[in-house]
């Protein structure tokens, strides 16, 4: 009888001391690449959690060479590998020189949040995104991050470019968001630019546990409420990426384009976004991007 108290004693400290799935996080952060796979916290599965990949830097830097090369498209995407992690996609297509695209690893940043606190998808750019049946827009943050733009035309990549991409959203009305993901893109050396219909991931998360907001290149942002940055996990996303020349877009190309985010001290942290852009057969020039962020409470 004694030995069978004991070991119910232990039992019961043991419940205490050791986390449960219950106990778990409410927002986990980090960084991956192509191909690789993000786990879900110990003791929850993927059925627990909503995920966000958001590019994090896509393209190349070829200093002193540059003249000719271009980024042409990226595809950021996560599905189930099994019933506790996700594989990765995170790839780009670059061209070196006058010649047809490769495709490339590329890196990203990724968020998970508890699907009781968020909702989470992809939509194509113009589609809309209703609200959760019984809340409102008042009950949600929400934040978009660019999955896919540029095309692939395997053959006749040989002076194409991808010129600038955006993820935003617009209000409908009090239900409703409109997504935006527009990418602009030219064919041949000529001029003959275009706006395509990219693809946008989409977060949403309960305002009580969540903040959002912009910040340009190296701009910082605080904690809300008597928090420190270690009660939050954050994510920054590029917003609008590339530049706009109408009328004389004939040889100018995005090249690489690149965002993350540090913490700068207990109650801080700095965003950071920056692109690489050519002009006229020239060599890239850097500019500062216009990035969104959210973070969320653990």
């Amino acid at each position: 009888m004694l030995t069978v108290r004991v070991r119910l004693v232990l039992v019961a400290v043991l419940s205490l001391i050791t986390p449960s799935a219950a106990m778990a996080a409410n927002a986990v952060a980090g960084t991956t690449y192509h191909g690789q796979t993000i786990t879900a916290p110990p003791g929850t599965s993927v059925s627990d959690w909503n995920i966000l990949l958001v590019p994090r830097n896509m393209g190349f830097q070829e200093i002193y060479s540059e003249d000719d090369n271009a980024l042409l498209r990226f595809e950021v995407s996560a599905s189930p590998l099994n019933n506790v992690a996700w594989s990765v996609w995170a790839r780009f297509k670059y061209r070196n020189s006058s010649g047809p695209g490769t495709w490339y690893v590329g890196s990203v940043d990724f968020l998970l949040v508890r699907k009781a606190l968020s909702v989470a998808g992809t939509l194509t750019h113009g589609e809309n995104l209703a609200v959760p049946s019984g809340t409102s827009m008042a009950d949600w943050n929400i934040i978009v991050s660019p999955a896919s733009a540029g095309i692939e035309e395997p053959g006749l990549e040989f002076d194409n470019a991808l010129l600038r991409f955006s993820a935003s959203y617009t209000i409908v009305d009090n239900f409703t968001w409109q997504l935006q993901a527009p990418y602009k893109f030219r064919h041949t050396n000529q001029g003959l630019s275009f706006v395509g219909a990219g693809q946008v991931s989409y977060l949403l998360v309960s305002r009580n546990a969540s903040f959002t907001g912009f910040a340009s290149n190296g701009q910082t942002f605080a904690t809300q409420g008597n928090t420190a940055v270690s009660d939050w996990s954050v994510l920054v996303l590029p917003a609008s990426v590339g530049y706009e020349e109408v009328g004389s877009e004939g040889d100018n190309a995005l090249l690489l384009f690149d965002s993350n985010v540090q913490v700068l001290d207990s109650y801080r942290w700095q965003a950071f976004g920056a692109y690489k852009y050519r002009y006229h057969n020239g060599g890239g020039v850097w500019y500062g991007e216009t990035l969104s962020y959210i973070a969320v409470r653990n």
